[in-house]
């Protein structure tokens, strides 16, 4: 009877999980102790690696956010900075990955003000990042790509659980995966951060329509791409979020030009096209923070068959000073063919107004044309979708709307044409559903705007959608 009852679960149980496709198992942590629970509090499961990995009890800091335990990591305070310029220790697991899926590594980190992070400067002064990792071996072995998020840092709100969370494809050739938390100390400064709730999820890829462009991924080079003035390939694995490399642009340093790449195909009036680009700020090389000015604008280029001539253009600002840094970050947006469209260019550009260093590396771009099904009125991404500003252009305030799939939390900036920030509109968690909130054209001061065109950005987890309005005074 009861061999009956079992076989009848499963039977049960595979009609559930066709229905419901892959998501049924995408939803299983592949991490053992997520929460540092086990044996009243521990790192069973995991490998840590260097000092300062220790653990959050009720006996002790008694900072956690569920259960009875987290991680709590620190630097230590001789020998910095250490060979790489830094100290670094820390703790992950290891898992083999299946090509083609997507790992997301989140959970929710804590910077106490009673041991906050000094500094003024991510880069060069201590961090806590979280890490996706492949390598090419199943021990050691070279490190084939990754992305990393800051989780804590001089910037980071304290006294409160901030949710975070990377994603990575698992690339060719891959044999392991790792997902990392890492605390790297370039000075003996304090400062420690707490990490609780973690998960790594195995998730399919989605299918997406074909893409227009030749070598979207710069494999082995910039074939199939037009350039001008600062371009280059770079191979090194770090500076690629898939193999085997990526596009490196920084500044003309030349007032009368600037920076960029495009391909140009045939296109049909009435389409919608959509371009897609993964932007990479770093600290590794050449971070673009502060005062630096320079920003890297996505266009979407209409042109006619008589002279060339432009008959439309969609444009929105995907990286500047305020990019997280170390992040692959996912732009989207979408341009509608207008009448007298005979091609339609994808142009990704460095603007560079003040002519400073700094550099964006690209990879994993698309142009897609989108069928009737697939039209939008926003830019979009798969977990979250930002809608057109009403009323715009407008006079004294609009509306802003936007699509949230789970709870996560959520920063919305405005910006000027040269990629200045103007207002900071919000910055909170939020649950999911459909949010809207208002912005009435004044700066961080409260000061009235001038007339003209803004950028306003939603950055939430690693993806970050912009879009452009108009305020008319």
């Amino acid at each position: 009877m009861k061999g009956l009852l079992f076989r009848a679960f499963l039977v049960v149980a595979f009609i559930y999980a066709s229905a419901i496709g892959s998501q049924l198992f995408a939803q299983i942590n592949m991490l053992a102790n997520p929460g540092f629970e086990e044996g009243g509090g521990s790192y069973d499961g995991w490998f840590t690696f260097n000092e300062h990995v220790e653990l959050s009890l009720p006996g002790g800091d008694n900072i956690i956010r569920t259960g009875s335990a987290a991680s709590k990591i620190y630097g230590w305070f001789a020998g910095c900075p250490g060979p790489h310029g830094y100290n670094v220790g820390g703790y992950g697991q290891s898992f083999t990955p299946v090509p083609g899926m997507n790992y997301v590594f989140s959970g929710y980190s804590y910077v106490s003000s009673g041991d906050d992070i000094p500094g003024d400067d991510t880069c060069t002064k201590n961090r806590c990042i979280a890490k996706v990792v492949f390598f090419d071996a199943p021990a050691a072995g070279y490190e084939i790509s990754s992305n990393e998020v800051v989780i804590g840092d001089w910037q980071t709100v304290t006294d409160q659980w901030n949710h975070f969370e990377i994603s990575a494809p698992c690339p060719t050739g891959a044999q392991r995966v790792e997902a990392l938390i890492l605390f790297l100390q370039p000075e003996c400064d304090t400062g420690s951060v707490f990490i609780d709730d973690t998960s790594l999820l195995e998730l399919p890829t989605t299918l997406t329509e074909p893409n227009l462009l030749v070598n979207p991924s710069f494999d082995g080079g910039l074939t199939g791409w037009s350039y001008f003035s600062n371009v280059y390939y770079d191979a090194r694995n770090w500076a690629a979020r898939t193999p085997m490399g990526s596009a490196k642009m920084f500044s003309s340093f030349d007032d009368s030009s600037d920076t960029g790449m495009y391909q140009t195909f045939p296109a049909t009036p009435g389409t919608n096209y959509e371009l897609s680009v993964h932007v990479l700020d770093t600290c590794i090389e050449d971070a673009v923070r502060d005062t630096n000015d320079n920003f890297a604008l996505a266009s979407i280029v209409f042109t006619d068959a008589v002279g060339d001539t432009s008959v439309g253009a969609v444009d929105a600002i995907i990286a500047n000073n305020t990019s997280p840094l170390g992040t692959w970050t996912e732009y989207s947006m979408i341009g509608l063919a207008p009448a007298g469209t005979d091609s339609v260019s994808a142009y990704f550009l460095f603007i560079s107004p003040s002519l400073l260093g700094g550099a964006f590396w690209f990879d994993d771009a698309s142009l897609k044309e989108l069928p009737a099904a697939g039209v939008s009125d926003g830019v979009q991404t798969k977990s979250v979708k930002l809608h057109q500003n009403t009323p715009n252009p407008f006079g004294s305030a609009t509306t802003i709307r936007f699509d949230l799939a789970h709870p996560a939390p959520v920063k919305i900036c405005v910006y000027n044409v040269k990629g200045e920030l103007v207002s900071t509109i919000v910055d909170e968690f939020m649950t999911e559903g459909r949010k809207e909130i208002s912005w009435n054209a004044t700066d961080g001061r409260g000061e009235m705007v001038a007339s003209g065109v803004y950028f306003y950005r939603l950055v939430t987890g690693d993806t970050e959608l912009t879009k452009k309005l108009m305020f008319l005074r």
